[in-house]
């Protein structure tokens, strides 16, 4: 690995010490104790556990990287003294290193090196009688042949591999349950592997999936959120997840289909279950007999920034799971402990990599900074006090029969390991052995199907194809058997005998999981067969994992199915599932296919009406006035029209007119409010008048009087100005006014803000807020509003309840809100950034807040705050959480970084909740999430109503920056008592079930 100019480092140095501000959580102070002593007195650990010292620096250990047991029980440390960057002309000498700990007394006493110069290597795993090893451009392999414990022979299995950044090089070497190697690259990595399948590319951060006995080589695109991902944890199912190196936890299963579309966003993180408060790497699911029952199944977070070991625990959601974050294992206030891998050991204890450094940042010091310590490096080992050590079975001297018999364990690691050792005997030793062993299996054995979960992937590990053993497995009672049988499917598929006919069967799975491996599966498959396969999978009931997969899926099996769609070779068993691919990744040449079906005179009445809106979704200009010609009195189509006109700003069709006007008068009340919505929508100023007076005549249908009121801004004509002042009043109900408040604003802003004035001080508290979304929706609708306060004021509890929407829709209007504290007579504002400021106040907190005052605070209507957040498993009935779960804020957030995140809630955006404000070209403005950003339109969650609202890109006028969803002046009105009280009370939050 070729180091940079020197040029180039005096400029990253100079970068690092003068651009960028220096994180006191990256970048911290050197210790003066770095004592072992000083060290262990640093730690808070959880109730009922205790730490030791298992090896350190005395033994020769130095910035461990990462390490890995094997089946003696010794544990294999990789150390780095290279890096961040080796010096010029200096020779690396990196070494892997195996501690042994022979009396079993939880000490380490004994050391070899089994590999030293290496250079800057960043993972391995131990398999087939080596080390895989990750350095630099390189995937290695090295073996000790003469038996003397130290690698003589090192194999070049793959190079090509991106170099960006040293901490973005392929890492977190992991074996799946079938002997597939997993490892992950970060976000400036352009890699170009040769291998015997053609060239394996990745140029961004994402995940490589090896079979080594093939020499296949798969890459997967933002597996993971944030940009460098490092860490995989596999379940007792092979359930997959991956940890970034920012805070989140991510459910890697959906992002295993290969394509080159985006999914996910630049940063990756669409499957994000769960996170830790601050940055943090790899993942431990306990699994230990040693432990008590609470903590088993917990995952366990290194966090090398929090200088904890985090702790969240999972539970199903739907095809994935979610996690809920609890107070850390561990935490210490020593500057230099930076947890960066963590296991459970042959005792059941768990074993945490210290890399020992002051300094854990890139760009924020310089790479030749004297503080970045190189002499110190630990293992600590955790355990449970007053509980027996679990006694790890002697797998290294079993024959191939007993390594069977192991994987009836009640350990998984236990499991693992003798499924490690399995892989590395011949494989006519192994898979007879494991033969023998399923054929002796008792049919009513109640952990039957788990057994034979652990024996398919035997087979999986030597490439040995068992149909018998996988068509049980598909049918098995247990889903996640069933599961786990569909994903060996789709590895199986080019040996198998028509695969999709197995896939059918998980692709009509009650249970979701089944059928999102079944969309995971099929993907491998490439024909265009597999996309109906994909299609019935996607057709129950899905949810974000699903929709996920099956969006990757439509693109990476595009050059397949449309084609076939095209030539007419292709069917889906139901018109539904056609329209679910092609409004997911369809195009022109579909749409053409679409017009050629439709000249069928013999299409039933139903697949007509499907294919006639499917036109209407992704047809082109012309396709929509054929659509409409032949729906005009379909309600389906109608929608879709609409959609078209909305999103992808499709010119009117020349017949538009003379086509809706039977529409206007149709008996069906459906009917009649599209047809309103499309005059709107595309201006027919013919039909203005008669939708005006549908608007206005109390006897009509709601659905009709509200499709006008929302279309009447539309027409030129004062008279559908005066039409929406007279809708906009008490006598209508809640939704004609809103939306009629809201055309007014689009006429008439200065008028619409001042009856806005007089309508908010005469409706009920629930219809505030839809007046408010109404009117603030315009970009200037907020400035106006705050003018006509100060024409005509409104009631003190009026204005609180205005500020209080502000606050839970995520407005920052610095205008609007003087306004309303001028009437609410709140006088306090909250000052400027600074340093000493929140030192001060973090101190005052900790030594006199009142944490039981603050609560009460944290709880109040006018703050807002359980609106957008839950904590200690309370949460708004008010919608949905809009901001982090607070249950263990201070778990992972030192004081002062509160404090930070109350008064400036800019300076501290939580990774997965920055918000976005979008202004359209027709003044509209909309706050929220950002859902998916395209060259053709921008999608965001609308923080004010909770729907996803579609931008064209045409008609996108401005877009922000990331934000916060909390309003900077939110604490304004709170004395410094008060805010005291806050801090205090928010800095006891360390867990779900903090203190009521």
């Amino acid at each position: 690995m070729k180091s940079p100019c020197f040029i180039c480092s005096v400029i990253l140095s100079f970068c690092a010490t003068n651009l960028v501000a220096q994180n006191p959580l990256s970048v911290s102070k050197p210790e003066a104790d770095n004592s072992v002593a000083a060290q262990l007195a640093s730690f808070q650990v959880a109730e009922g556990y205790e730490v030791n010292l298992f090896a350190d620096e005395s033994m020769g250990i130095a910035n461990p990287v990462c390490f890995r047991w094997d089946a003696e029980g010794r544990l294999w440390v990789l150390c780095t003294w290279a890096y961040p960057q080796p010096k010029p002309g200096e020779k690396a000498d990196d070494k892997l290193f195996i501690l042994e700990d022979k009396d079993q007394d939880g000490k380490a006493d004994k050391i070899s090196t089994f590999a030293d110069g290496l250079n800057m290597p960043t993972g391995f795993a131990l398999g087939h009688g080596g080390v895989y090893l990750a350095e630099g451009p390189d995937l290695l392999h090295l073996r000790d042949t003469d038996g003397d414990g130290k690698a003589d022979q090192r194999e070049v299995l793959f190079t090509g591999f991106g170099t960006g950044d040293t901490h973005q090089n392929i890492n977190s070497l992991t074996w799946s349950p079938g002997g597939e190697l997993f490892f992950c690259q970060g976000l400036h990595c352009f890699s170009r592997v040769q291998t015997p399948w053609g060239i394996a590319r990745l140029d961004e951060h994402g995940s490589w999936r090896l079979r080594p006995l093939r020499r296949q080589l798969h890459t997967y695109r933002r597996t993971s959120g944030g940009g460098n991902p490092w860490g995989y944890a596999f379940g007792d199912w092979g359930e997959a997840f991956i940890k970034s190196n920012g805070t989140g936890v991510s459910e890697l299963l959906p992002s295993l289909v290969h394509t080159d579309h985006i999914g996910g966003g630049y940063w990756g993180g669409a499957m994000s279950i769960g996170n830790t408060k601050i940055k943090s790497m790899c993942i431990e699911i306990v699994d230990s007999p040693h432990f008590p029952d609470d903590l088993q199944g917990d995952f366990l977070i290194a966090g090398y920034y929090a200088r904890n070991v985090a702790r969240l625990r999972p539970t199903i959601d739907g095809a994935g799971h979610r996690l809920q974050t609890l107070a850390p294992l561990l935490t210490s206030s020593h500057n230099a402990f930076r947890p960066v891998d963590l296991n459970v050991g042959p005792d059941g204890a768990i074993y945490l990599a210290d890399w020992f450094n002051p300094i854990i940042g890139h760009y924020q010091a310089s790479l030749r900074h004297p503080d970045r310590d190189k002499t110190h490096g630990r293992i600590w080992r955790i355990t449970a006090k007053g509980r027996p050590l679990h006694k790890q079975p002697a797998l290294a001297k079993m024959s191939a029969d007993q390594l069977c018999g192991q994987l009836a364990d009640p350990v998984r690691r236990t499991r693992q390991l003798a499924k490690l050792r399995l892989m590395d005997l011949p494989k006519a030793e192994a898979v007879a052995a494991i033969q023998k062993w399923i054929d002796a299996l008792k049919p009513d054995d109640p952990e039957l199907e788990h057994k034979l979960f652990e024996a398919i992937g035997v087979f999986e590990s030597h490439e040995v194809v068992n149909r018998p053993l996988l068509e049980r497995l598909l049918k098995a009672k247990n889903y996640l058997a069933r599961a786990y049988a569909t994903r060996v499917t789709g590895r199986w598929q080019d040996r198998l005998k028509n695969p999709l006919v197995l896939l059918k069967q998980s692709a009509a799975d009650e249970h979701p999981r089944v059928r999102l491996e079944a969309v995971v599966a099929v993907s491998d498959i490439r024909q265009a067969e597999a996309m109906t396969v994909a299609a019935q999978a996607a057709a129950g009931p899905t949810d974000r994992f699903i929709n996920f997969a099956f969006t990757q899926a439509v693109h990476a099996l595009s050059s397949y199915w449309k084609p076939a769609l095209v030539e007419g070779s292709l069917a889906f068993a139901k018109p539904s599932h056609l329209v679910k691919v092609i409004s997911t990744g369809g195009g022109a040449d579909v749409a053409g296919v679409v017009r050629q079906q439709l000249a069928d005179k013999e299409l039933s009445a139903e697949r007509r009406t499907t294919l006639v809106a499917l036109l209407a979704t992704i047809g082109s200009h012309a396709d929509s006035g054929l659509a409409l010609q032949m729906g005009a009195g379909q309600p389906e189509v109608l929608r879709a029209l609409a959609t078209s006109a909305r999103e992808r700003n499709l010119a009117v069709p020349a017949n538009a007119e003379q086509l809706l006007g039977p529409s206007l008068a149709h008996k069906d009340h459906a009917v009649r409010a599209g047809a309103i919505e499309l005059c709107g929508l595309w201006k027919l100023q013919a039909h203005g008048d008669a939708i005006r007076g549908l608007a206005t005549d109390r006897k009509q249908p709601k659905l009709v009087r509200l499709s006008a009121a929302q279309a009447l801004p539309s027409f030129k004509g004062e008279s559908m100005v005066e039409s929406l002042a007279s809708l906009a009043s008490l006598k209508e109900t809640s939704a004609i006014r809103a939306a009629a408040l809201g055309g007014l604003g689009q006429r008439d802003l200065p008028r619409a803000a001042q009856l806005a004035v007089a309508l908010l001080d005469q409706v009920k508290a629930d219809d505030m807020d839809t007046l408010l979304a109404a009117l603030l929706q315009r970009s200037e609708g907020a400035n106006a509003l705050a003018d006509a306060l100060g024409k005509k004021k409104l009631p003190v509890d009026v204005a609180k309840l205005v500020r209080r929407w502000l606050n839970e829709a995520g407005r920052n209007e610095p205008n609007l809100v003087k306004a309303l504290n001028a009437v609410i007579g709140v006088q306090g504002a909250t000052p400027a950034y600074n340093s000493d400021y929140v030192a001060t106040l973090a101190k005052e907190a900790l030594a006199k807040g009142d944490a039981a005052k603050g609560k009460k605070i944290f709880q109040l209507p006018a703050l807002s705050c359980m609106a957008c957040h839950a904590v200690d498993g309370i949460a708004s009935a008010l919608g949905p959480i809009k901001g982090p779960n607070l249950s263990a804020l201070a778990a992972g957030l030192p004081t002062d970084l509160i404090v930070e995140s109350v008064l400036w809630p800019a300076r501290q955006i939580k990774e997965g909740y920055e918000t976005i404000t979008i202004t359209t070209k027709d003044g509209r403005i909309h706050s929220g999430f950002l859902q998916a950003a395209e060259r053709k339109a921008i999608s965001i969650r609308d923080l004010a109503s909770g729907e996803v609202v579609v931008v064209p890109s045409g008609n996108l006028a401005s877009r922000s920056k990331a934000q916060t969803v909390m309003p900077p002046s939110l604490t304004d009105s709170l004395t410094r008592t008060e805010l005291r009280d806050l801090i205090k009370y928010l800095s006891t939050l360390k867990n779900a079930g903090s203190p009521k």
